[in-house]
């Protein structure tokens, strides 16, 4: 991982927490002494519409919102979500595919397949991490709300922090049961593999 500029592109749907998730990650970051910036792009959408955030960081960091082709990690928090933010992947198919399982399905609307998703995935990317993190948060929580918190335990690995960085600042945005559900989710997520 350049530690210079490292960019992480999340897509999902309004309502899905995206830009709190990426409050959490930004400011354990900056406690580690990185320069960190985030933007997001959910103009018209509203709960359910497509969101795009962007989180950058490093020693360096430029632009909010990263040229076509250079991110590190792409994270996709509804599984056809992925495929808004593809052209943000790296040619070289280096880039993380973080994807969540969960599917948004619209009435009247054909769903892509996962046969369809994973056959354009596997040309972009040689990381491809496909995970049940709305089960595997209703399983351990009783709440899918606390899917960004299992996702938080499992994308540890792949940055600069550390389990404590990231248990401060879900303290900082939840108390009482609602941080003791995400508190568990988060651990749930750290036993992924």
């Amino acid at each position: 991982m350049s530690l210079d500029n490292y960019t992480i592109v999340i897509s999902g749907l309004g309502g899905q927490g995206l830009i709190r998730l990426i409050q959490i990650l930004g400011n354990a970051l900056m406690i580690n002494g990185y320069e960190v910036i985030t933007s997001e792009t959910h103009g018209l959408s509203q709960r359910g519409g497509k969101v795009t955030c962007f989180l950058r960081f490093g020693s360096k960091v430029n632009a909010p919102i990263p040229m076509i082709g250079t991110a590190d990690m792409i994270i996709a928090l509804e599984e056809s979500s992925i495929l808004d933010a593809l052209k943000y992947a790296k040619p070289n198919k280096s880039t993380k595919l973080v994807i969540s399982s969960y599917e948004k399905q619209i009435l009247g609307i054909e769903y892509p397949s996962l046969k369809y998703i994973l056959d354009i995935l596997f040309e972009i990317s040689n990381n491809i991490y496909i995970l049940p993190l709305t089960d595997i948060a209703v399983k351990h929580t009783g709440n899918i709300k606390t899917m960004n918190s299992v996702l938080l335990g499992y994308i540890l690995k792949f940055l600069p922090l550390n389990k404590k960085d990231l248990e401060q600042f879900l303290s900082y945005n939840f108390s009482g049961k609602t941080l003791e559900m995400n508190l568990k989710a988060f651990n749930e997520g750290l036993k992924l593999k």
